[in-house]
């Protein structure tokens, strides 16, 4: 699966990736794109190869454990840098949400802890499998569960303020989808996981594991690339593209600055200062019934014309 999308995405991962300036998520996307790749390889390799001895394998299996806190934890990271862009770089939202994100790692760490490598069967000398049966195991998929319903719940609560100022924008839509899109599949990889490690017997246990990590970098790697097509899009002609209000017509260039910068911290700057003055500026041209000041300056425009 994560083989086949990258074959799928090369190409709009050259254009949108390789050929724009590099950035702090830049470095985050080929780190997740590219090292969960090469890591199951040898994860792969451990399961395939009966050469491996089974102490070695006792201890690759904290390696198969670790790798996973680390690239869920990367694709975690990319999407609260997004939720940080999109509340305009709120200290509160970030300390928030880092704080789910370290007990997270915490959590996860101590989980693999009480896990072991599973048994090989007497005539399959092959497979290096974490497994474990201690409440704590289960933080592997319930920790990244909790961050990301809070993630989910601030991006919802957010694009919901846009939608009612805004007639709905190629930005807006695009975090609205993926992030809806990203939650549910992820969510529901790892409630999955997590009824197969309470109902199923100790060797299924383990089944889901890899396949809930695979499609998180899926997805996020999907919702990069997605974004940074909006951003690289071409602008529409200001000279026609309007927007109406019901009193006056208005060219939307503002809207179109605001969402290129919107883009830029988002992905390219990790979340750079999207302030309420910039929001404002751009959308008080059709928020009108609630500035008495913004009618003002709108009729002195009319005046001056007439």
């Amino acid at each position: 699966m994560l083989v086949y999308d990258h074959l799928l995405t090369l190409q709009e991962e050259v254009e949108r990736i390789w050929k724009q300036k590099t950035s702090g998520a830049t470095i985050l996307f080929l780190i997740n794109r590219y090292g969960t790749l090469l890591s199951f390889i040898v994860v792969l390799d451990a399961f395939h190869d009966p050469s491996w001895p089974r102490a070695v394998c006792d201890r690759f299996v904290m390696f198969e454990g670790a790798q996973t806190i680390v690239f869920v934890g990367i694709c975690e990271l990319i999407m609260i840098l997004r939720v940080y862009a999109l509340y305009g770089r709120s200290a509160i939202v970030l300390v928030f949400l880092m704080a789910l994100w370290c007990a997270q790692i915490v959590m996860s760490g101590i989980g693999i802890h009480t896990g072991w490598a599973v048994p090989s069967p007497p005539d399959l000398n092959t497979g290096c499998i974490l497994d474990g049966d201690n409440t704590l195991f289960l933080s592997l998929w319930v920790a990244p569960l909790v961050t990301d319903t809070f993630i989910f719940a601030l991006t919802l609560w957010r694009i919901r303020r846009y939608k009612r100022r805004v007639r709905s924008t190629p930005l807006v839509q695009i975090f609205l989808r993926d992030g809806i899109m990203y939650f549910f599949a992820i969510f529901s990889a790892n409630f999955l996981n997590f009824m197969i490690y309470v109902l199923a017997p100790s060797d299924l246990k383990p089944v889901g594991a890899s396949f809930s990590q695979l499609l998180t970098s899926v997805m996020i790697s999907r919702l990069v690339l997605n974004l940074r097509a909006v951003s690289n899009s071409p602008s529409t002609d200001h000279s026609t593209s309007q927007m109406s209000t019901g009193i006056y017509t208005y060219p939307v260039t503002k809207i179109q600055n605001m969402e290129s910068s919107f883009m830029d911290y988002a992905i390219g700057n990790l979340g750079e200062d999207f302030d309420d003055s910039t929001e404002r500026g751009a959308y008080s041209y059709w928020n009108m019934g609630q500035d008495d000041e913004m009618i003002l300056n709108i009729r002195s425009v009319d005046s001056r014309r007439a």
